[in-house]
């Protein structure tokens, strides 16, 4: 008889639920990739045209398009997303006034995303600025990457991207240092 106890008792140890739950935590830090996923989606749909300046390893170009693959080409934007629960104690937050957020990563820590600023407009609370910078280092390769992305009314007062820039330069070890920058603006 207690065998049977011991077994049920057992048994029923066993048939809870110890899952455990996971609950989502609020972000740490402003919410880029979001806003930048957004914008893409909606550039997608409408396909401005855009004055668009290349420079990479010193070969200049420049062209006027409107077929754009939205998410390639912000996609160092959505890189510099810093909502990760692994990156959640690794930046120091400024907020310089109400509209701008400051992220600097920590001394010691060793992510992509060395700095990021927001900044909003004060009547749509919508990102107007985002600059950032990505850095990498390692004994066979180094590169930094400096983004600026701006915003505001475009068609329909639809909140939208303006122009973005992105400039930096790529260099593996043995060879040589290769600048690129990218420039777009959207008519």
């Amino acid at each position: 008889m207690r065998f049977f106890q011991l077994v049920a008792l057992v048994w029923l140890l066993c048939a809870c639920d110890n899952t455990v739950r996971q609950v989502k935590q609020p972000n740490a830090y402003y919410d880029v990739a979001t806003f930048v996923k957004g914008q893409i989606d909606i550039l997608e749909e409408l396909k401005p045209t855009v004055s668009k300046a290349l420079n990479i390893k010193g070969q200049q170009q420049t062209q006027k398009t409107n077929v754009i693959n939205w998410s390639r080409e912000l996609e160092l934007f959505v890189q510099a997303d810093i909502n990760k629960p692994a990156f959640r104690n690794s930046y120091q937050v400024g907020r310089p006034d109400s509209l701008t957020f400051e992220y600097i990563l920590k001394p010691g820590e060793k992510e992509t995303v060395y700095s990021l600023r927001v900044q909003l407009d004060s009547v749509t609370q919508q990102p107007r600025q985002i600059e950032a910078v990505l850095t990498t280092m390692n004994p066979l390769y180094n590169s930094e990457r400096r983004l600026l992305l701006e915003s505001g009314p475009g068609k329909g007062n639809q909140w939208q991207v303006r122009h973005y820039n992105m400039t930096g330069f790529q260099q593996l070890t043995f060879f040589g240092k290769n600048d690129f920058s990218v420039e777009g603006t959207i008519n």
